[in-house]
This record gives C-alpha cells, structure tokens and sequence, in this order.
C-alpha cells in the first residue's frame, strides 16, 4: 500500500474552503443544502473518535456524539467532513426528501426573528443567511452531525478520488442514527428542492463538480455556494 503524503494524512487534514465562483460554471455538479452548525473533521480510530476544527485542532466535548460515531462507523478508520449540529434529529415528511435534522431555524422561527419590512431585500437575505448559519451547539449540549464527504477510509486517503466515487463509498461507510446522518445530495434539474429546503429552515446550497478533488484546506474552483431563489 502507497504511503500517503504528509498533508494527507488524517492528523493533518482540514476542511476545504468554498471558491469564489459562479456555480453555473461548474461542470456536472452535484447540489445539496448548506448546513449550519459548525464544519469539522471527524476521525474515527476503532472506538476512539477525533473531532478537529476548520483550522486542524482537536475540539473537546460531545461525549454522546462520539459514542454514537464509534458506534456507527462500518470501517476500520475513516475521516468523515460534516457539520456539527444541534440534536436531535428527526425525520422530514417525504421519504425523498431524507434530510432529517432540526439544524436550522424554520421558515417561521425565521421570520419571527427579523423585523417585519425593516431594511432592504438584501439585507433581509443576508440576516436570513446568518440565522440559518447559527446551529452549532456547545461541546457540553446534544449535539448530531451530518456527513457530506469521506476523506480517509481504512488506511487510504481519498482527497485524490473523484468526488462522485466518494459520495458512494460515503453511503457505505457507517449506519444513520438518531445523532449521525448523511446530507442528501441531488443532481440537476434542482428547481423542485429549493421550496422545500427554504421550508426546512436552509438558505444556500452548496453546488460541487462530480469529478473535483479535495484540496485540505484550500477553496475549489470546483466548488461553491448560492442563495436558494425564492421562487
């Protein structure tokens, strides 16, 4: 087996960054919704679990969560990018919808939240997208988290494989639970989702080329952001 270089290595990964692109100019993307919370890296290692920050430090606390992962991983070692989020999870309405986490406040918390007609569309948007932001919980509350890729699978780093093989073995890797969940993902045409992400409380998508790589720790050209259109 091939050594991984040093900055491959699971001690040494950290999230990577969204670019700074239009993501109509991604080629064959795959969509899901941007989660609040707090991003991370966990590493799995038999029963010992490993949450790292987005600038590579190991973060304390969410004892129940690590107990949950541990228990959950079908591996022998992985490292999993996700979100931390508030728990519980529950289940949405709709089997093809397979979301399932209170992560964000909903349309009405929302709208309860600002003030009614005060300031101009976009800075509504922009308020709207900081409230959707603000889910992480503390190291010492429940917390769930929801994976969106696998960087790291029984010896092997992945951040060379193509996205789309990675979102496979992603599905593979370890078994949904009250506290660990995948996002769902979707392929073009996505107009049909963005009313019911909205509802679930989710102001952005995250938009990823199928065959992009993972660059720890430096933004994609492969990947980025948007607002969800309201209509």
């Amino acid at each position: 087996m091939q050594t991984a270089p040093a900055a491959a290595r699971p001690e040494n990964l950290k999230p990577m960054p969204y670019g700074k692109v239009n993501v109509r100019s991604i080629r064959d993307g795959i969509w899901e919704p941007l989660w609040g919370g707090r991003r991370v890296l966990i590493e799995v290692l038999g029963h010992e679990v490993r949450i790292r920050d987005e600038g590579g430090e190991q973060i304390k606390g969410y004892e129940a969560l690590r107990v949950a992962m541990a228990d959950a991983a079908l591996a022998e070692d992985l490292v999993l990018d996700g979100y931390l989020l508030p728990a519980p999870l529950r289940e949405t309405t709709g089997a093809e919808a397979g979301i399932g986490l209170d992560s964000v406040p909903s349309a009405g918390q929302m709208s309860r939240q600002m003030l009614i007609g005060a300031g101009s569309y976009a800075r509504r948007e922009a308020i709207e997208e900081s409230k959707s932001r603000d889910a992480a919980p503390s190291p010492s509350s429940p917390a769930a988290f929801v994976a969106v890729d696998l960087l790291w699978l029984d010896g092997d780093s992945l951040i060379d494989v193509p996205l789309g093989e990675r979102k496979r073995l992603l599905d593979g890797v370890f078994q949904e639970g009250d506290l660990v969940r995948r996002t769902v993902t979707v392929r073009p045409p996505v107009e049909a989702w963005y009313s019911q992400w909205r509802a679930l409380g989710f102001r952005e998508v995250a938009v990823k080329g199928v065959n992009s790589r993972y660059t720890p720790g430096k933004p994609s050209g492969e990947w980025a952001t948007m607002m969800i259109p309201r209509r």
